[in-house]
């Protein structure tokens, strides 16, 4: 679901898509409450109450969001989460930008490496299986080139280290094509 969807959705009337998709984002928030010295029940009644605030700010026709729907969200836990616990008066190593109002400028989302990360997972798609799987192993699991190499029958790691190579060169003649012809 893009933002302008959820946007549309909840000024629409029809808020449980959007609380659906919203919702996705409550085991990071979670985690973060808990670190910060709260606890899962405390998480989970912040959560909610962000939602409502994220609501019902985007019912209003004058909003405009100027970050991701999500870091707006991020955001607004973060902030109830610094007035709840200087309500429980735990001290917790606060800086003294934590304890400002969040302002547009916190919530600015980078277009241009979204730009970038859109461009990457569309040449991503356009790579050959076995590419994809060894970036995977490498890249998003961390298996070693010996592993890599035994679990996609090479026959030596300097065999996976050369497909890799040459997954990479046409991962970036792609890339390249593709900022070309945009």
């Amino acid at each position: 679901m893009t933002d302008q969807e959820i946007i549309a959705s909840i000024r629409e009337g029809d808020r449980n898509k959007a609380i659906r998709f919203l919702y996705k984002e409550f085991p990071k928030i979670k985690a973060l409450i808990v670190k910060s010295g709260g606890n899962k029940s405390l998480a989970s009644e912040i959560f909610n109450d962000s939602l409502m605030l994220f609501i019902e700010k985007v019912e209003n026709p004058a909003f405009k969001l100027t970050s991701k729907a999500t870091t707006y969200l991020y955001g607004i836990n973060r902030f109830l989460l610094k007035n709840e616990l200087r309500k429980q008066n735990k001290h917790h190593d606060l800086e003294w930008s934590d304890t400002l109002i969040i302002s547009e400028q916190d919530l600015e989302y980078d277009y241009e490496k979204e730009e970038k990360l859109k461009l990457m997972e569309h040449v991503l798609t356009k790579i050959s299986e076995k590419c994809q799987k060894i970036f995977e192993l490498f890249y998003f699991k961390h298996q070693s080139m010996e592993t890599i190499a035994h679990e996609l029958n090479f026959t030596s790691k300097n065999s996976a280290k050369t497909q890799k190579y040459k997954c990479l060169q046409k991962a970036y003649e792609l890339s390249m094509k593709e900022l070309t012809n945009s």
